[in-house]
C-alpha cells in the first residue's frame, strides 16, 4: 500500500480513481519491479487525467475517447514508440492482470 500512496504523491488523478490503486497494487503484488509499476503508475494517470478533461468514467471509456487519447500522444515528440506502449496499459486496465501478462 505505501507504494501507491507515493505513486498518489507524484501522481494525484491517481488517488481520484480507486480502480487504479487496485490495478497498481495487483502488479506489485505480481512482482514488477518499482520502476516498471511507476512507468505503468505515469501511463496510467496521462490517461485517467485525459478522462477528467473530457468527462468520462475511465471504465466507461468508449473507442472514441480511447482515440482522443492516442491523438494527445502521437502530438508529442517521438511520439510512436510510447504510443503503443501507453495504449497497452490502458488496454489492460481496468482489469486485473494475469500472472503471464
Amino acid at each position: 500500500m505505501g507504494s501507491t500512496v507515493v505513486l498518489e504523491e507524484k501522481w494525484p488523478v491517481l488517488g481520484k480513481h480507486e480502480r487504479a490503486a487496485e490495478w497498481l497494487r495487483v502488479w506489485t503484488d505480481l512482482g514488477r519491479a518499482p520502476r516498471t509499476i511507476d512507468a505503468y503508475a505515469r501511463g496510467l494517470a496521462e490517461y485517467l487525467e485525459m478522462c477528467d478533461r473530457e468527462g468520462v468514467a475511465p471504465v466507461t471509456a468508449n473507442r472514441a475517447h480511447v482515440a482522443v487519447y492516442v491523438r494527445e500522444l502521437n502530438e508529442r515528440p517521438a511520439a510512436a514508440a510510447r504510443t503503443w506502449w501507453r495504449l497497452t496499459r490502458v488496454r489492460a486496465w481496468p482489469m486485473p492482470p494475469s500472472s503471464s501478462d
